[in-house]
């Protein structure tokens, strides 16, 4: 293991350093986390000024075999200087499997990129972190105390990653990674409890929510919606019942204050009985909703792929065919579509008066006939990964897909029973 740390010109006072049970009396900080970690070799980024005389008052406190190697970094006077030093400080960590840094010492700029980088190398190049060290001097003199209390700012660097989870989330609705760092804070609290069996109940509410959260993104990235719509509706209970696990447990601080935000996002796709034939309208709603919450999300595949299947079950509530879930009528209802759109043609074509056999029953019919054809050739040019002879381009394919989304949202819904009311 490599421990990395940083040295300025600051004034280096004799004090003695606690890390939970253990203690080391020095003036330097990274002397007493070799003490208490006892790496391999420390890594010293050290400014020009600090070579002389701290680099080597810090060699003479260290008395341990270890290897001591001094990298030179600039002052961070000016941004490129401070990703020079970002880049130095990766260049050696990456090699290594496990790594620490001591962060108490530098210039004010120091400990910060040392937090980003620890960040940066754990997930980026799954770097082992064992500890972020940081010697808090003040709090030590302020407190009155006899010693100056290290802390490892290790559990501090979930926050970044609950940040980069958030942000993904925000960008695509996955929540899966929001969920498994939640699955990490339960093995924390479980661990915990013992044999209490409030805290064992706190922590399988805690599970129950991360896994509702992982079978949403599931199900929608792999377009599921029904399942989908009734995990999004029981998702107000689950967060319920973890609420006190939510309260309790400090490390699911973020994840307790992203949840809203995250029932926001999914409420409109939530449908508790999708497969009830008497709500198969609201249904069909719910569902157009979420083709445009895969637009929203640049979820593209995902919403031509259900778009083309909303359209078939418009059409069978229709016609009077309300049984969606069964694929005969389904495959029944496109060779329909299909009949009909040569039909249209041709009487287009031939300047006749086109009659439809969905005429009385299906509004807009002759909208539906015109764009069901592009529907079926970009959701076929996608799913055949474009093994044609003249495929859309990926930016045609969007505007395509944006295009069509416009049209089915200009579909209606609800039938009106004769006395004008909503059947």
């Amino acid at each position: 293991m490599k421990l990395l740390t940083f040295l300025g010109t600051g004034n280096y006072r004799e004090t003695v350093y606690r890390w939970g049970e253990r203690e080391w009396k020095t003036s330097f900080a990274p002397v007493a986390s070799c003490h208490f970690l006892q790496p391999e070799s420390l890594i010293v980024f050290l400014t020009e000024e600090a070579q002389g005389e701290p680099f080597e008052k810090l060699k003479s406190e260290l008395s341990l075999p270890i290897r001591v190697e001094p990298v030179p970094v600039p002052l961070g006077a000016s941004e490129a200087e401070l990703w020079q030093i970002f880049a130095q400080v990766s260049q050696v960590a990456g090699a290594s499997s496990e790594v620490a840094f001591d962060i108490t010492h530098g210039l004010r700029s120091f400990p910060l990129i040392g937090l980003l980088t620890a960040v940066f190398l754990k997930s980026g190049f799954q770097v082992n972190l064992r500890a972020v060290l940081y010697g808090a001097f003040d709090v030590g003199n302020v407190q009155g105390l006899s010693y100056t209390p290290m802390f490892d700012l290790t559990p501090l660097l979930s926050l970044l990653e609950w940040s980069v989870a958030a942000d993904r989330f925000n960008r695509t609705g996955d929540a899966r990674y929001l969920a498994s760092l939640a699955k990490n804070a339960r093995k924390e609290l479980a661990m915990q409890a013992g044999g209490d069996h409030a805290l064992l109940d706190d922590a399988s509410a805690l599970s129950n929510l991360a896994g509702a959260l992982t079978e949403i993104s599931q199900a929608l990235h792999l377009i599921r919606p029904y399942q989908a719509m009734q995990r999004v509706a029981e998702l107000p209970a689950r967060v319920e019942k973890a609420r006190q696990a939510l309260q309790r447990l400090a490390a699911v601080q973020p994840f307790s204050a992203l949840l809203q935000s995250v029932q926001t996002a999914y409420a409109p796709l939530a449908c508790a009985n999708p497969y009830d034939p008497a709500g198969a309208w609201e249904t069909l709603r719910v569902e157009r909703e979420m083709i445009g919450w895969y637009i929203e999300r640049e979820l593209w595949v995902q919403a031509v792929s259900l778009m083309r299947e909303w359209l078939i079950s418009w059409v069978m509530l229709w016609v009077g065919r309300p049984e969606v879930t069964r694929l005969e009528v389904r495959e029944e209802v496109g060779q329909m579509l299909g009949s009909e759109v040569e039909a249209f043609n041709k009487a287009r074509q031939s300047g006749q008066a086109y009659r439809s056999v969905f005429q009385a029953k299906v509004p807009q019919v002759e909208a539906v006939l015109g764009f069901w054809p592009n529907l079926a050739q970009v959701r076929n040019d996608i799913d055949h990964a474009a093994k044609r002879e003249d495929p859309f381009s990926a930016k045609g394919l969007t505007e395509q897909i944006a295009n069509l989304y416009e049209k089915i949202r200009g579909l209606p819904l609800f039938p009106l029973s004769d006395d004008g009311v909503v059947s």
